[in-house]
């Protein structure tokens, strides 16, 4: 899905406040203190200080959600203790839930918890999400998949208790979505997906909204719900009412590209000719004419957009896209042009490049590799160091890395170590991430990050690459996804190799 700039712009902001929810004053003095913490080992003694401070759910659920990221271990024993100590408490049973490794084992937890306690929100909360979350898992054990087989009929009838009991509820709904898309009741499934009202709840499932809307070729979810998700936006002052129509626009031109429905993209572009005059159109207008097989349109926008920077050379040649136009008579011509442009700019590139170089102290980090060896920073001193921070769940990151990997491939010497650092997921997906990057076969070393990270090298967004020098430093840095990565890094290579 080709997503434009101001789209990116948009979900990049709403995702900073994507687990934002109402809190207590002790929970707000609680947080402020704790982020305050220059380290995790100094967060543990403003946890252990307010634990003894909280007793409401909500204060509780707060300070557990930190409590999992820096110690889970310990986290986990403590609920487990509330727990076995007071069985019959519906509050400590959730909690002691919420701090369990796998999605089947909340599930089952939360069964219990239902039966026991049936008036309880937070057990039907509990039990949408990782019910959810089962079935949208396609590398879900066969085993936990048996599980769902085995209670489809009883599952359902407690979504239906707690939809009783909680009416459009966001999380049940969400479930009730997942189950009637796994028995590809589609109709069904979307009814309750285009219940959603609550921005933040919609943002987060943006992603598995696009799938179902890319699977069935069907855009009204998107009608329905990105307005409702770009309200929230303006209402929060994320996004300038002002913005709020080209932003909607772009995003929209995105939906209709991602499920091919050309003939009703070229009507809108009819409707709305002011967006026919913008250069960040072109790459959907080129797209949108090469799937209506008007080639010698869609060559000529090409050679526009090449012409004006708005497509690089290297770009077009790499995108499978735009092979239908291999074949047509000026397409040689329109990219030897390019390339000749291309090369004559390259010292202009290269100068700009190294405009941002930065000289500081790169933090030390000792990280375990996919066999849990570890490896030091400070031992890889005399080489030139390229550190790409990323997550599975990240789309710029996986569109970044097979970039990266082509690159490691072809620049591979004995003077250069190229990690990826995997960020901001939870050690209970190692094996996932694992057998991720063995499955891609990336030629980058994949290493274990830490919650420190982030803090230390000064970043709040993924991707981020940044390549120290032979000293020590940071010399360069770089966020999100750009095609141009593999030139960037030759031109900073060869600048600290010099």
């Amino acid at each position: 899905m080709r997503m434009l700039k101001p789209a990116l712009l948009l979900l990049a902001l709403l995702g900073l406040n994507a687990m934002a929810f109402a809190v207590s004053a002790l929970a707000t003095e609680f947080e402020a203190k704790v982020q305050a913490a220059p380290s995790a080992e100094e967060a543990l003694p403003v946890i252990r200080e307010y634990l003894g401070k909280m007793s409401e759910l909500d204060d509780l659920r707060v300070l557990q959600n930190y409590w999992m990221r820096i110690d889970k271990s310990a986290c986990r024993e403590h609920f487990a203790a509330l727990h076995e100590a007071q069985p019959k408490k519906p509050e400590y049973h959730y909690l002691w839930l919420r701090v369990l490794d796998e999605s089947v084992q909340q599930l089952r937890g939360s069964r219990q918890l239902i039966a026991s306690a049936p008036d309880f929100y937070w057990g039907y909360r509990l039990f949408a999400t990782s019910y959810a979350a089962l079935m949208s898992d396609s590398e879900a054990k066969e085993a936990d998949r048996q599980d769902l087989i085995d209670n489809q009929k009883s599952d359902l009838a407690i979504l239906e208790k707690g939809s009783k009991r909680f009416p459009n509820d966001e999380y049940l709904n969400l479930a009730f979505f997942h189950h009637y898309n796994s028995q590809r009741k589609i109709d069904r499934a979307e009814d309750y997906l285009v219940r959603l009202l609550d921005p933040k709840a919609i943002e987060s499932n943006f992603e598995t909204i696009m799938e179902f809307v890319e699977e069935n070729r069907n855009s009204r979810p998107f009608e329905i719900l990105f307005p409702r998700m770009l309200s929230g936006a303006i209402s929060s002052g994320d996004v300038a009412s002002a913005d709020s129509l080209v932003i909607y626009q772009y995003n929209y031109l995105s939906t209709l590209s991602l499920i091919n429905d050309w003939s009703r993209m070229n009507k809108y572009f009819e409707a709305n000719p002011n967006l026919l005059v913008m250069d960040e159109t072109l790459p959907t207008r080129i797209e949108m004419q090469i799937g209506l097989k008007n080639y010698d349109t869609a060559l000529n926008l090409l050679e526009g957009a090449l012409a004006s920077e708005v497509l690089e050379y290297q770009q077009v040649l790499d995108d499978p896209l735009y092979e239908a136009l291999h074949g047509q008579p000026r397409w040689k011509e329109v990219l030897d042009n390019a390339g000749k442009n291309w090369e004559q700019g390259r010292n202009e590139r290269r100068t700009a490049a190294l405009a941002n170089k930065v000289d500081k102290p790169a933090p030390l980090w000792e990280l375990p590799d996919k066999d849990g060896k570890l490896v030091r920073l400070e031992d890889l001193r005399g080489k030139i160091v390229v550190l790409d921070f990323w997550a599975t769940w990240c789309s710029p990151c996986l569109k970044t890395m097979p970039l990266l990997d082509v690159w490691t491939r072809a620049k591979a010497s004995r003077d250069l170590e190229v990690f990826s650092i995997n960020t901001w997921e939870s050690p209970s997906e190692a094996d996932k991430v694992r057998a991720f990057m063995q499955d891609k076969g990336y030629a980058m070393t994949l290493l274990f990050g830490n919650n420190e990270l982030p803090k230390a090298y000064g970043f709040d967004g993924i991707p981020f690459i940044c390549v120290i020098d032979q000293s020590g430093n940071i010399a360069y840095e770089h966020s999100g996804y750009s095609p141009e990565l593999p030139e960037l890094l030759d031109f900073w290579v060869e600048d600290l190799r010099q």
